[in-house]
C-alpha cells in the first residue's frame, strides 16, 4: 500500500481558522468520495516546532496523506468525477501545493494493550530531506529508529518512518505547483502533548532531528491528526 501526501500553504488573505475550518469541513466532504482510498487523514498544525529558514519553495500549512492500494490505483482515483470535485475546490482555500508519493514502514508498534490509546496520542509530525552526502536511496531505517529512541525524554509509543517514492504526479487546480524537497516524512506518537514537547527538546530528540542520521530536517510539527475515512 503506498499513500499520496498534499503538502500545501493557506491562500493569501485566508485566516489559519478559515483555512482549517474549509480544509476540514469542505474539502474533507468533498475528498470522501473519491474512490479507490482506504484512509484519509489531514495533519492540522497546532505548534511549529521548527522550520528551516528560509523555507525552500513554500510554506506549509497543512499536510494530507490519502492511502491507496498502489500507485495504479491513484491513477484512476486522479481520473475520477470525485478528483475533479476536489481539484476545483483547492484554490478556496490553498496558496500552493507539493504533491508526494510514499511508502510507510512502521520502525516502532505499540504493544497491543497501548494501541488503542496511541491512536488518541499527540502526533509529531517531521519533514526531511536527504543530506547532499547521502548516496541514492540509502536512508539507513534502522539508523533512524536507534536514534528516535535514545532516552534522555519521553519515548515516542509509534514510529512510522514514510520514504517519497514518487514525484511525478502534480495536481493542476489553478494554484502553483511546488518543490517542498521531501525525502522522507516521519509520523510519531507519544502520549501527551507535553511528552511531545519533553521529546522533542531533549537531547536526543534533538540529535535525532539534527543529528548527522542521514537527513536534514524541514520542519517539525505538533498536528492534530483528524481521520476523514
Amino acid at each position: 500500500m503506498i499513500f499520496r501526501s498534499a503538502i500545501f500553504s493557506r491562500r493569501p488573505g485566508l485566516s489559519e481558522a478559515g483555512f482549517g475550518h474549509h480544509w476540514r469541513t469542505v474539502h474533507g466532504e468533498l475528498a470522501r468520495h473519491m474512490p479507490g482510498v482506504h484512509r484519509y487523514r489531514q495533519n492540522h498544525i497546532v505548534e511549529r516546532l521548527y522550520e528551516l529558514q528560509p523555507f525552500p519553495s513554500h510554506e506549509v500549512g497543512g499536510i494530507s496523506q490519502q492511502w491507496f492500494d498502489d500507485v495504479a490505483a491513484m491513477e484512476r482515483c486522479e481520473r475520477s468525477d470525485a478528483y475533479a470535485a476536489v481539484k476545483r475546490d483547492i484554490p478556496n482555500f490553498q496558496g500552493a501545493i507539493t504533491i508526494l508519493v510514499l511508502q510507510a514502514t512502521e520502525l516502532l508498534a505499540p504493544p497491543a494493550t497501548d494501541a488503542a490509546h496511541s491512536a488518541h496520542a499527540a502526533k509529531l509530525l517531521v519533514l526531511a530531506r536527504r543530506q547532499a552526502t547521502t548516496p541514492g536511496d540509502s536512508i539507513l531505517l534502522p539508523q533512524l529508529r536507534d536514534a528516535a529512541l535514545r532516552a534522555d525524554g519521553p519515548a515516542p509509543l509509534r514510529y512510522v518512518q514514510n520514504l517519497v517514492i514518487d514525484r511525478a504526479h502534480p495536481v493542476a487546480a489553478g494554484v502553483p505547483q511546488g518543490q517542498v524537497p521531501v525525502d522522507a516524512m516521519a509520523e510519531m506518537w507519544f502520549a501527551d502533548r507535553a511528552a511531545l514537547r519533553a521529546w522533542a527538546l531533549s537531547r536526543s530528540g534533538q540529535a535525532f532531528l539534527h543529528g548527522p542520521a542521514l537527513l536534514d530536517t524541514l520542519g517539525v510539527y505538533a498536528v492534530e491528526d483528524i481521520t476523514i475515512v
